[in-house]
């Protein structure tokens, strides 16, 4: 329904019928204005909706920083264990029974380096997955941030309109008012 332009004027004042039309515009208009509103404020909460919980990303964050604690427990056991025999005073023995031969002794050099090489190995490979983890977890905690940020800005876009939608239209039922108040006839 189209608004009328101008009031025609009658007899005392403006023509009943035209004012009707234009308060049933003015009506019919503010109630499409917030059905609309609506819809797309319903639209935006079923997004939000369907993103992944926060919670549920939390507990992820929660596990991988738990994980993150159990590696780094076990880099720490990886590095004990190969300070531990630098660290362990030699006892004297009380009898010598036999001397080891040379190339025993070089033997045994050799294999504790070996060891501790692997350790030394199994400790940075430890420490290297332990790091890919918490990048991980850390690039998917700011993107899903961001999505959230996202919508709560779509969202209070959205009420911001649907406030000054709200408030133009109280501001119109007002002048509508104020209007059959002026042209109310005397008693």
């Amino acid at each position: 329904m189209s608004a009328p332009q101008n009031f025609r004027s009658a007899f005392n004042g403006f023509n009943r019928e035209d004012v009707v039309h234009y308060l049933e515009y003015l009506n019919t208009k503010h109630t499409n204005q917030i059905n609309q509103l609506t819809a797309e404020n319903e639209s935006l909460r079923q997004q939000l909706a369907s993103l992944p919980e926060f919670q549920s990303q939390q507990l992820l964050v929660s596990s991988l920083e738990e994980k993150c604690a159990e590696l780094t427990r076990q880099l720490e056991e990886a590095r004990s264990c190969c300070a531990a025999p630098e660290q362990q005073p030699e006892e004297p023995e009380a009898v010598p029974v036999q001397s080891p031969s040379v190339s025993d002794e070089l033997e045994a050099y050799r294999r504790a380096e070996r060891i501790e090489r692997e350790a030394k190995e199994r400790a940075e490979l430890v420490y290297f997955q332990a790091n890919s983890v918490l990048a991980e977890a850390s690039s998917k905690v700011d993107g899903i941030s961001s999505d959230i940020t996202e919508i709560a800005d779509k969202v209070m876009t959205e009420l911001t309109q649907l406030q000054v939608a709200i408030g133009s239209s109280k501001r119109a039922l007002q002048d509508a008012s104020s209007i059959m108040g002026a042209i109310r006839p005397n008693k």
